[in-house]
């Protein structure tokens, strides 16, 4: 029969179709195999786009657990866009490999709450027939915990490692057949031997033949699970034997113990000390009843043996008559009776002793094992009375509590006087700048020149106050010292011309430029004694004078200052109140020319303060000379155009120009944070007129709104608001995320001490001025920082 070839075709066509289906059927079951495998897997897989951004093509449903994206919603995102900033740079250069094989990376990926979880990701990327880059896969896994988990471990290395490595004791750790496996340096001081001979060897061959049955009985309880302690004798490297108590504590781990502590202490001082205690003889019975301290020997249960006549005598028991014997401890500290049971050293700073009376004391003590070869005989107790200690240190505590709530008063009376001085001094300033008769200015300068005497009062009183309390620290700095001294003058000038009296400096030629040393304090020295020349000089003249007194020393310079005045002297009956605190040298003196009799109390004590000395010359009616010399170091620096030292601000005068032109220090945007309404006004004021619109607010959260709001170059803050203090403020503003720039915070405060400065500049301001405000300090900050 012939067969018909197309009927053979349509044979082959149809296993061919049925093959086709079968592989066909077989993808989808392995589709199905790999879906399923996908979606049942804890880690996330998924597809990305070969791009600069890695887009996301397909997610496994896993990412709502790790993540908390639903599959739809992040695919399309950008993967680089979801990895932590810190590290992109990293991912890209990783991705930057195309090797086929596949590798693996840990970073921080972005969650959906805005949280990060560290992630370890296996990649590959997968080519066409072509060798053409189709597409990334990756394998995502959580690891955020892991990650944690190391970290704590790591601390816990390190603060193991710190008390190991630190640990005053030698501490070291042993295998359970008591070979060292670590050991700290320590253990080398105490045996001779290196860490690298030590490490692997039996602690056998260390200990003294005498010893080695009692240690291998206490290193077998210890490594039963029983921690012991004991003392023993050692053979140092060199031959010599050494003295040690040495406490066993067993290694376990999962119930097991696996290996054994040491912790070892050089005891062979306190051993002498003991062995010369339990043999006294006649010269050491003297000497024990000579001791100041008490002493009383117990048995191996606290019951007592022996007191020596100083403890008899603080105790209440007769001298001669040893009625402590048998009696118990004269104290009830539980750790003390346990310590002399269990043989152990014990040390107390403060405990409470019985009397025979029944009445107590307060007492310090020492206890230490009394052994004779090796077994516990009882122990020692040395102790003496600290009653009359803590009443000082009590009388000590209650003086420096005094002295806090003294400074503490101060500083809130400088705040409470200097806030309306401001007022006072600054509108005056304001009012003297305008049209007045004749008759009104000098109402005015009155006013102001009051005010001035009432701060420099204040000041010195501060000032006093710090330095009797030992706070007054030195600022050294480069001193250009013509211009300081120059400042100085000017500060006189006016007053000594409306005296009618010359007043001049002169600098002789050797005397260097540039120095280092505290200009700020050298300027109030010369103040206090040039105010005091001007002041009791009516006609003549007041002449400071400079000169190089030595330069020895290599770097060092010493200077000698002279002021001479002509004016009415001291009487010799007069020189020992001198320098005194609050001493007026007549009161038809202080009647006349006012003070507080403290300016040259300071005066010496700051030139002390600084390693130097002052002194007087002095005829009554015929002048004075006050002179003081003052150490300096050396500079080879050229003097500054412009000298940062305190010489050249003149804050007393609070002197300022009535006309400024316009935006005088460039544009600025100023806000005012002040709650009081005149240092609002005040403080408003001085900037229109130096061509600034300032705003004003007046608490700390209206204040840090307007920073949040706007941009400011700089924000003068009063650190006392209610609510939201200044220091608040400050903090809050400098937190403040997305600020195009960020502004210069000027503290302004009537607290004028110096740790309130640094409170302020350490809180994250900027510079300070303090109340009474002048125009020339405000006019320093925005010369400053425009």
């Amino acid at each position: 029969m012939k067969v018909d070839p197309r009927d053979s075709l349509i044979t082959r066509q149809s296993d061919e179709i049925a093959a086709l289906r079968s592989q066909i059927e077989e993808l989808k079951h392995i589709e199905r195999r790999y879906r399923l495998l996908t979606e049942v897997s804890p880690d996330w897989i998924s597809l990305h786009k070969p791009d600069e951004n890695t887009t996301i093509t397909y997610s496994s449903p896993s990412c709502r657990a790790i993540l908390g994206y639903e599959p739809e919603e992040i695919i399309g995102l950008s993967g680089m866009s979801l990895v932590h900033p810190e590290d992109r740079d990293r991912i890209r250069e990783f991705l930057s490999d195309k090797n086929p094989e596949g590798r693996i990376v840990k970073t921080r990926y972005l969650c959906k709450d805005g949280q990060y979880k560290w992630l370890e990701i296996s990649t590959r990327y997968l080519f066409d027939d072509h060798g053409h880059l189709e597409e990334l896969i990756a394998i995502s896994r959580d690891i955020t915990d892991n990650i944690h988990a190391d970290r704590l471990v790591q601390e816990s290395e390190q603060r193991y490692k710190s008390l190991f490595d630190h640990n005053p004791a030698a501490v070291y750790s042993m295998n359970p057949d008591g070979d060292y496996l670590t050991a700290n340096a320590n253990l080398e001081k105490i045996t001779g031997y290196t860490l690298e001979e030590l490490i692997g060897m039996y602690w056998g061959p260390i200990v003294h033949p005498k010893d080695l049955s009692k240690t291998l009985y206490y290193f077998n309880l210890a490594k039963q699970g029983e921690p012991q302690s004991y003392d023993l004798t050692i053979i140092h490297k060199n031959g010599h034997p050494v003295e040690i108590n040495s406490t066993n504590i067993p290694i376990i781990v999962n119930g097991e113990v696996v290996g054994v502590y040491g912790i070892t202490v050089d005891i062979t001082e306190r051993q002498r000390y003991l062995e010369h205690i339990e043999n006294l003889s006649g010269e050491n019975k003297l000497i024990l009843d000579s001791v100041s301290e008490g002493i009383l020997g117990t048995d191996s249960l606290g019951k007592g043996m022996f007191l020596n006549p100083a403890g008899a005598e603080m105790l209440g028991y007769k001298r001669h008559e040893n009625e402590y014997a048998g009696r118990p401890l004269p104290t009830d500290d539980l750790p003390l009776v346990q310590a002399i049971r269990d043989g152990r050293p014990h040390y107390n700073s403060e405990a409470i002793f019985w009397r025979n009376d029944g009445s107590t004391f307060l007492a310090e003590y020492h206890a230490a094992p009394l052994r004779d070869k090796g077994e516990l005989k009882g122990s020692v107790v040395v102790f003496r009375d600290i009653t009359g200690e803590k009443e000082i240190l009590r009388a000590k505590e209650s003086a420096e509590k005094a002295d806090r709530a003294k400074s503490e008063f101060l500083a809130m009376m400088s705040h409470e006087i200097r806030t309306p001085m401001n007022g006072i001094i600054g509108m005056t300033e304001l009012l003297t700048e305008t049209e007045l008769l004749e008759e009104q200015r000098v109402y005015a300068d009155t006013i102001k020149e009051s005010s001035f005497a009432l701060l420099r009062i204040l000041n010195e009183i501060l000032d006093f106050s710090q330095i009797e309390a030992g706070k007054l620290d030195l600022h050294m700095e480069e001193i250009v010292l013509e211009p300081l001294l120059q400042s100085v003058m000017e500060l006189f000038s006016p007053r000594a011309s409306s005296q009618g009296i010359g007043l001049s400096f002169r600098k002789e030629e050797r005397v260097p430029t540039c120095l280092i040393g505290d200009g700020g304090r050298l300027r109030q020295i010369l103040v206090n004694l040039i105010g005091n020349a001007v002041k009791f000089t009516d006609q003549g003249e007041v002449i400071l004078s400079v000169e190089l007194l030595s330069n020895r020393h290599p770097g060092e310079i010493i200077l000698q200052f002279h002021v001479t005045d002509t004016g009415i002297g001291i009487p010799n009956d007069k020189f020992d109140l001198l320098f005194q605190s609050f001493s007026q040298l007549h009161p038809a003196m202080n009647r006349k020319y006012g003070g507080t009799g403290l300016g040259l109390a300071i005066t010496k004590k700051l030139v002390e303060l600084m390693g130097g000395t002052i002194g007087v010359v002095s005829r009554e009616k015929g002048g004075s000379t006050f002179y003081f010399t003052l150490p300096f170091r050396a500079t080879q620096e050229e003097p500054s155009q412009e000298p940062s030292s305190p010489a050249l601000k003149n804050n007393e005068t609070g002197a300022g120009s009535a006309v400024y032109s316009t935006l005088k220090y460039g544009p600025l945007k100023i806000l005012i944070a002040d709650d009081d309404e005149v240092n609002r006004f005040l403080l408003a004021t001085w900037m229109r007129r130096l061509g600034y619109e300032p705003e004003l607010t007046q608490d700390g959260d209206e204040t840090v709104r307007a920073v949040a709001r706007e941009d400011f170059d700089i924000v003068f803050m009063d650190l006392q608001m209610p609510g939201m203090d200044g220091l608040e403020a400050t903090a809050a503003i400098r937190q403040l995320q997305g600020k195009a720039k960020r502004p210069v915070i000027v503290a302004v405060t009537a607290l004028a001490r110096k740790e309130d400065r640094d409170l302020c500049l350490s809180s994250g301001m900027d510079d300070y001025i303090s109340k009474p405000l002048g125009v020339d300090e405000v006019e320093r900050v925005l010369k400053h920082w425009s």
